[in-house]
C-alpha cells in the first residue's frame, strides 16, 4: 500500500468572502403553471378581492437547483441519495452514539423541543430559565438576549476512536451545567428547516455556507487549503481542490458532524468519523420501515439497521475516481479520507428530495379556486399588500436568499429586521449589521419557534412583531418593517393564509418526508414512518394555537 502525504487544511476563515460568477445550474423540469386570480368573496361583512399576484408564485414552477459538474463526482443519483438519508438520520453519528442530524432537524425539517433550548446570548447570562430547564408557552415571547436555540451535545474532548464508538473526555463547561453537572450544549441560533432548503444561495442563517462546495467544509472557495483525494494513474491518489456550485447544502451538511456543540466531541474530523461509520450497520441501533421511500429495499425489519455497509452504498454512489485506492493518506484510506465529500454531496441530494410544493396556496396559484378559503384569501391579500411580507418573502421559494434569485448578488435575501440590537448578533458573514437570511414559510405553522433567536412561539406573535414596526429598528433596518396598523381580522387572516402553506405530506410525513426511527435527547421517540406516512398529523411548537398572541 503507497502511503502519500499532503498538507492538512487548515480550519475555515470565520469571513469568507462569495463568488458571484452564475453558474448555469442543473436542475430537475417541474410543472410550471402561472395565473392571476381574481374573485369577489364576502368576508366578515367585507368586499374582498384576492389576488394571486406575480409576487407570489407556485413552487412547482421552481426548478431544483443543483451543481452542473455533479456527474464528475457522483456516479448514481439515486445510491446517493439512499447514502445521504442513511447519514442524515443514524445516531451513530454523533459522537455520543445518539445525536444525528435529523436529530435537530426532526419535525418538518427543524427542531421543536421545549427542555434544555435556552442559549444564554451574548451576554453569557440566563435571564429566562436556567440550564435544562423546561419552556412553556408562557415563556414567550422571550424579551431577553437569550435565544432557543437546538441542544447539541455535552461539552467533551475527542480522544480517538474505542471500538465502534468515540472515545472522549469530559470538559467542565462553565455555562451549560445545572448545579455543577454538564447538560447538553444549546446553539446560538434557531434551527432552520432542511425542507425546501435546496434553494439556498447560501446557507445558516448568517450565509457562511458557501455557494460553491469545496469537499471538505463550509468555506468554499476562501479556504485554499481544503482538498480532496482523487485516484489517478496506478491507484496513487492526488490532493485537488474542487468546486461545485449550486451547493450551499453541501457546504451547510459538512458543518455540525464534528462540531463539538451541535453533534462531536470537539477535536474529531471526517477521516475518524468516516472510520467509524465505514465499520458500523448504517442505522444499526434505528428501526426502518420496510416501505420507506428511499431505504425500504435494505429494511431489515424488525431488526434495526440496514442490510448493506456504508462502504458500499459510497461505491454506489461515487465515481471509483473518489474512492478505488488502496493507498493510505496520513494514515487514512482514500474512503476515510473523502468522507466529508461523500457527506456533503450524498446529504445535499437527500435534501434536494425534500420539496413540498403540494400546499393549498400553491394548488390555488395553480389555478384551483377552491383550494383557500375566504379568509386564507383575504390573508393572502394582506401578505402581498398591506402586511408587505412579499417584499421578502416573494416568488415561488417565498424568499430571495435563493438560486434563482441571488446568483448575481449574495447579499441578497439578507436583511436586518429589528428582532434584537445588532450587538447580540451580528449575523451575515458577509455584511454583519445584525442582517440575517430570510427563511422560506412553507410549514411554517410546525416549525417553531420562530426568527434567527427563536423568540416567538406562535405565527401570530410573528405577525404582531411585524405590525408594530419591529422591536429594534435603527438605520439599518430594512425599510418595509414599519408600523402597519392592522386589524385583529387581517392579522388573523395573515396567520390563517401562513397555516395553509403547510404541505399535507410534510404534516403527515408522508414520502419523501417519511424517516427512520429515531431517539430524541429530552425529546420524542419518534417510530419509522413508511412512504404512506403517520395516522396523526404533526402538531405546533408547545401544541399552541398559532393565532394565539
Amino acid at each position: 500500500m503507497r502511503s502519500v502525504m499532503r498538507p492538512r487544511t487548515a480550519s475555515p476563515p470565520r469571513s469568507p468572502s462569495e463568488e458571484d460568477s452564475h453558474m448555469k445550474a442543473n436542475v430537475t423540469s417541474r410543472a410550471v403553471i402561472r395565473t392571476t386570480v381574481t374573485a369577489t368573496i364576502a368576508l366578515a361583512g367585507m368586499l374582498v378581492v384576492p389576488q394571486a399576484r406575480a409576487d407570489v408564485e407556485s413552487l412547482k414552477r421552481a426548478p431544483v437547483p443543483l451543481p452542473a459538474n455533479l456527474g464528475d463526482f457522483v456516479a448514481n443519483r439515486g445510491a446517493a441519495i439512499q447514502l445521504g438519508k442513511a447519514f442524515f438520520w443514524d445516531m451513530q453519528t454523533g459522537g455520543d452514539g445518539v445525536q444525528a442530524c435529523a436529530s435537530c432537524h426532526f419535525q418538518a425539517g427543524a427542531d421543536t423541543r421545549s427542555r434544555n433550548i435556552l442559549n444564554p446570548g451574548a451576554n453569557g447570562v440566563f435571564d429566562t430559565a436556567v440550564p435544562d430547564a423546561m419552556l412553556t408557552a408562557a415563556s414567550f415571547p422571550i424579551t431577553t438576549g437569550d435565544v432557543a436555540g437546538s441542544q447539541g451535545v455535552i461539552k467533551r474532548s475527542f480522544l480517538g476512536l474505542l471500538g465502534p464508538g468515540d472515545s472522549c473526555a469530559t470538559v467542565p463547561d462553565p455555562v451549560f451545567n445545572f448545579h455543577g453537572v454538564n447538560v447538553r450544549q444549546v446553539t446560538g441560533r434557531n434551527t432552520p428547516s432542511t425542507v425546501n432548503a435546496i434553494f439556498n444561495f447560501r446557507s445558516f442563517w448568517d450565509g457562511r455556507a458557501n455557494n460553491v462546495f469545496n469537499g471538505v467544509n463550509p468555506a468554499g472557495p476562501t479556504d485554499p487549503n481544503a482538498t480532496v483525494l482523487k485516484v489517478g494513474a496506478g491507484g496513487v491518489p492526488v490532493a485537488v481542490q474542487v468546486r461545485l456550485r449550486n451547493a450551499s447544502l453541501a457546504s451547510q451538511a459538512v458543518g455540525p458532524p464534528n462540531n463539538g456543540v451541535e453533534m462531536s466531541c470537539s477535536g474529531r474530523r471526517f477521516p475518524e468519523l468516516g472510520r467509524k461509520l465505514l465499520n458500523l450497520m448504517p442505522l444499526g441501533e434505528q428501526l426502518v420501515h420496510p416501505s420507506d421511500s428511499v431505504l425500504g429495499g435494505f429494511s431489515r425489519a424488525p431488526q434495526s439497521g440496514l442490510n448493506t455497509t456504508y462502504g458500499a452504498l459510497i461505491q454506489a454512489a461515487f465515481k471509483p475516481a473518489w474512492w478505488n485506492s488502496g493507498a493510505v493518506v496520513d494514515g487514512f484510506s482514500v474512503m476515510e479520507d473523502n468522507f466529508s465529500l461523500y457527506w456533503g454531496l450524498s446529504v445535499m441530494l437527500y435534501e434536494s428530495t425534500l420539496v413540498s410544493d403540494d400546499t393549498r396556496v400553491d394548488r390555488f396559484l395553480d389555478g384551483n379556486r377552491g383550494a383557500l378559503t375566504a379568509e386564507e384569501q383575504l390573508g393572502m391579500n394582506v401578505f402581498t399588500g398591506k402586511g408587505r411580507c412579499d417584499q421578502c418573502h416573494g416568488k415561488a421559494e417565498l424568499t430571495a436568499a435563493t438560486v434563482s434569485e441571488a446568483s448575481g448578488d449574495p447579499l441578497k435575501g439578507f436583511f436586518n429586521t429589528g428582532v434584537r440590537p445588532i450587538a447580540d448578533d451580528a449575523g451575515d458573514i458577509l455584511q454583519g449589521n445584525g442582517f440575517f437570511k430570510t427563511p422560506g414559510l412553507r410549514n411554517v405553522e410546525l416549525n417553531g419557534p420562530y426568527f434567527h433567536n427563536g423568540d416567538k412561539a406562535t405565527l401570530r406573535q410573528v405577525v404582531d412583531f411585524y405590525d408594530r414596526g419591529g422591536d429594534f429598528r435603527t438605520r439599518l433596518t430594512n425599510g418595509q418593517v414599519r408600523p402597519l396598523g392592522m386589524t385583529q381580522g387581517e392579522k388573523n387572516a395573515l396567520v390563517a393564509f401562513m397555516v395553509a402553506l403547510t404541505d399535507d405530506r410534510v404534516r403527515f410525513e408522508k414520502a419523501p418526508f417519511d424517516h427512520p426511527s429515531l431517539d430524541v435527547p429530552n425529546g420524542p421517540n419518534l417510530p419509522a414512518v413508511g412512504a404512506a406516512g403517520r395516522s396523526t398529523p404533526l402538531g405546533t411548537f408547545l401544541g399552541v394555537n398559532p393565532f394565539q398572541p
